[in-house]
């Protein structure tokens, strides 16, 4: 089939762009790769480890891999984030709470660490603090997001909860 006019003037230019991107991505990749220390060989390992295992649940095991991870890379909030999550989830919560914080000293947009600890404080029976997390999630996340619907979610529920 042959295209005439304006389809193909548009199939054109798709075709450049795709080209340009081909050659520039593994430039930006690798750029990225090499000036990132998170993103050795190692440390990406021990991280993907230590994610699967929070993500199966097995808390207590992820804990190291994650403390690891944290003090080779003490500027990864994702890490911090998924370090808080495990402790809190085996009823370590100060250190929960020093490791969230962190997590948003490093990013305060962070968008599941403002989630977890707003469950965190929901643990706490700080619902205000909780609703605080939940009003900066709503600016994050203005047409909506999971951690944004799951912390409103724990909200309505203690608030059932507490209703005569």
């Amino acid at each position: 089939m042959v295209l005439g006019g304006w389809r193909s003037a548009k199939l054109g230019g798709f075709l450049a762009w795709a080209a340009i991107s081909a050659v520039m991505l593994p430039a930006i990749s690798h750029a990225e790769i090499v000036d990132n220390p998170a993103s050795e060989a190692a440390g990406d390992a021990e991280f993907v480890t230590a994610e699967r295992l929070v993500k199966a649940q097995q808390f207590k095991e992820a804990l190291p891999l994650l403390q690891r991870v944290v003090r080779r890379d003490p500027g990864n909030a994702d890490a911090y984030n998924y370090l808080a999550f495990s402790q809190r989830k085996v009823g370590l919560l100060d250190e929960a709470m020093r490791n969230y914080m962190r997590a948003l000293d490093l990013d305060p947009d962070h968008i599941g660490a403002r989630e977890y600890l707003g469950e965190l404080y929901l643990q706490l029976g700080q619902q205000d603090k909780a609703e605080e997390q939940l009003a900066i999630l709503m600016r994050l996340c203005p047409l909506g997001c999971e951690p944004r619907e799951d912390l409103a979610q724990a909200i309505a529920a203690i608030k059932r909860a507490q209703s005569p």
